[in-house]
């Protein structure tokens, strides 16, 4: 579960101390960016007994009737809506959010690591958010510009040709003497 939460609700999304290395004015972004998503997105999805008034009323993810005395999910900061346990999940991953903080964009349930990718994007490398003007982009993943290297040498490869070993790129050098048959 321990692991789950993590994945979730990533540390290093909302507390600089989980992010080594940060310069001042990205220290000062990302405290921006965690305070704006505290006052404006978070809330607390928490279970509870469906209530007399709301028997018969419908889930607002699926739609299918709630009863009375079944199990059900209010969430703060969403109105009076009621869901159904395996309904309250964020609208990416799919990962339950019942008895757990949640983000809202849109009127969707975000869990804390896929609400703040729809802001800003994710270093394939550390797993921090990037809160420079510039990253690099590439195999369909974004990188803080130091982090994009090689895996074996740790040569930077901004700007230089690149072979994906496992996944992850490698230098030319590395790969020919490494993996190449």
């Amino acid at each position: 579960r321990a692991k789950a939460l993590l994945q979730q609700l990533p540390p290093q999304d909302c507390d600089e101390r989980y992010c080594p290395g940060l310069a001042e004015e990205e220290r000062r972004r990302l405290q921006a960016f965690s305070a704006q998503r505290r006052r404006e997105a978070l809330g607390q999805g928490l279970a509870c007994p469906v209530p007399g008034p709301c028997h018969g009323c419908p889930c607002k993810k699926c739609g299918r009737r709630l009863n009375r005395g079944d199990p059900g999910v209010s969430a703060s900061g969403l109105g009076d809506e009621l869901w159904h346990p395996s309904c309250f999940c964020c609208h990416f991953c799919h990962q339950p959010l019942v008895d757990l903080i949640y983000f809202q964009q849109d009127g969707r349930i975000y869990c804390g690591r896929h609400h703040a990718e729809l802001f800003r994007p994710r270093c394939a490398s550390c797993d921090q958010l990037i809160f420079l003007d510039e990253c690099i982009e590439a195999e369909g993943r974004r990188w803080h510009p130091q982090h994009f290297c090689c895996l074996e040498c740790e040569a930077p490869l901004r700007g230089q040709r690149y072979v994906l070993a496992s996944g992850r790129p490698c230098c030319r050098r590395c790969f020919e003497s490494l993996y190449a048959e």
